[in-house]
């Protein structure tokens, strides 16, 4: 049959059924269509087996195999329709479907606002959107927008990594979901870890905010802000950075990082500490203004590099210097340009100057070029060793051996006891060997002729008991860790 009723602006159309009946009751006017039901409102087509139109409240109930067909653009599937002409709204009930041109969403209940394409559920729906299945306990829907609103235990997937959150904004067109509170992201290569920020499933670019933390490999990255590209291996992060290689036990702090996955190098700047776990009692606490990473890739060396007004403080040792290499695949740490280095009582600088490590504990080093340790005695008197090149080794954190090759100068005082001095050593020769107990000057071997002479302490002028090149930078060394920065 064909009929219509009401067909005033706003009012139901009928455009078909299999059998019509008019009912009359209450004062109200009722009609209930059988088989192959098809209606009209305006640009919304709906169809049903059977179905109760409400004529003075403008009121349709539709009942199993229910379908809304919307503008040509939202098509809506349930086994319940209540429908209010007047209002424009749907309510759908069991096995919900709502297909767009960008997304199905499957729901037990959805309540759709037709007039202004906006859509609601509360009791758990799961989207698909090409690659991405989205589920949440609360969901809204923008159609204009093309926006989703979700709420409690959000998670959405993607083959190539899974996110949990609570409160999420998903657009299905730009593909960027916007999340807000504890919020997961979890992959094969990485996890993530924030409260705040977005990520576009289709560019694979993010940012994240507040407590955010990102695991990859065997590292960690903490920031206040972090910027993400997955599909470039590049990320950012901006204020209180904290980088952890679980690896090499080493810790990274600053103010601003960027790192390459793909050339697995590491900046950070802006106050920039390294902290290098040595053993369980003891860290290697370093400062620069830049610090550069680069981890093992191909011929590439496992690196740390630190960058201008570079300190470092160890309980058994301090240094400056204004560049520095740490060759963690060999243990090595090289210092450049003026670096300066304490152990104990001695003042140790050259040119350059590498360190070995060897099991967690500083073992020995090389003085490369204007060689020089000094150690302070009484007063304005100093012990001094000069050379071209030096070799040092340590025993239990303390200086134990000093060999200088070439231009062999030294100055030491020869005591008597703790308090009275013999004289003072003025001693030339090209190779020498010094032997130190506990940090303390002990013993000397003169492998060529030495050229030696032992004055009165008094004897000799102040400059004269100053070798070329001498300087005390005492207060330049670091007292504590926390004042390395």
């Amino acid at each position: 049959m064909a009929s219509t009723f009401a067909q005033s602006k706003g009012k139901v159309e009928i455009l078909g059924a299999n059998n019509f009946e008019f009912i009359k009751t209450n004062g109200s006017n009722i009609s209930k269509l059988i088989g192959n039901v098809r209606l009209k409102e305006q640009n919304t087509l709906m169809y049903c087996d059977s179905a109760l139109i409400y004529e003075s409240e403008n009121i349709v109930e539709a009942f199993s195999n229910v379908r809304i067909n919307h503008n040509d653009s939202v098509t809506i599937t349930g086994n319940f329709l209540h429908y209010d002409g007047n209002t424009k709204r749907a309510l759908i009930n069991g096995k919900v479907l709502m297909v767009d041109q960008s997304m199905s969403l499957s729901t037990e209940q959805l309540d759709y606002d037709l007039a202004n394409r906006y859509g609601y559920y509360a009791n758990g729906g799961n989207i698909t959107s090409k690659e991405n299945k989205l589920h949440s306990r609360v969901g809204y829907y923008y159609a204009r927008s093309n926006e989703f609103f979700f709420k409690d235990k959000v998670v959405l997937t993607n083959p190539e990594y899974t996110m949990h959150s609570d409160t999420l904004l998903y657009n299905t067109l730009t593909k960027t979901a916007y999340f807000f509170g504890s919020t997961q992201i979890e992959s094969k290569q990485d996890k993530i870890l924030c409260e705040n920020g977005w990520y576009n499933t289709q560019t694979d670019q993010s940012q994240f905010s507040k407590n955010a933390v990102i695991f990859t490999d065997k590292k960690m990255l903490q920031a206040d802000s972090m910027w993400y590209d997955r599909k470039q291996q590049l990320g950012k992060a901006y204020r209180r950075i904290h980088v952890y290689d679980s690896a090499q036990k080493v810790h990274l702090f600053g103010d601003k990082g960027i790192s390459n996955g793909r050339t697995k190098i590491t900046y950070v700047n802006g106050n920039s500490t390294a902290v290098k776990v040595m053993d369980k009692n003891d860290s290697l606490f370093l400062y620069s203004d830049t610090l550069m990473v680069t981890e093992k890739l191909g011929k590439q060396k496992q690196l740390l590099k630190a960058f201008h007004q570079v300190k470092i403080f160890k309980t058994d040792l301090q240094a400056v210097c204004d560049s520095l290499v740490y060759v963690q695949s060999d243990s090595v740490i090289q210092m450049y340009h003026a670096p300066i280095m304490w152990n104990g009582v001695n003042q140790i600088f050259s040119d350059t100057i590498l360190f070995y490590v060897n099991n967690g504990k500083l073992d020995s080093f090389d003085l490369m070029s204007n060689a020089m340790i000094i150690s302070k005695e009484k007063g304005a008197h100093y012990n001094q060793i000069k050379g071209k090149d030096m070799k040092g080794r340590m025993d239990s954190s303390n200086l134990n051996e000093i060999k200088v090759f070439g231009n062999g100068q030294s100055i030491f005082y020869a005591k008597e006891d703790s308090v009275n001095y013999i004289g003072v050593n003025v001693i030339d020769c090209s190779e020498m060997t010094f032997n130190f107990l506990k940090g303390q000057l002990d013993k000397a071997k003169f492998i060529t002729s030495p050229d030696a002479t032992l004055y009165p302490v008094d004897e000799l002028k102040p400059e004269e008991l100053r070798l070329k090149g001498f300087k005390w930078y005492e207060g330049r060394r670091p007292k504590r860790s926390d004042q390395i920065n």
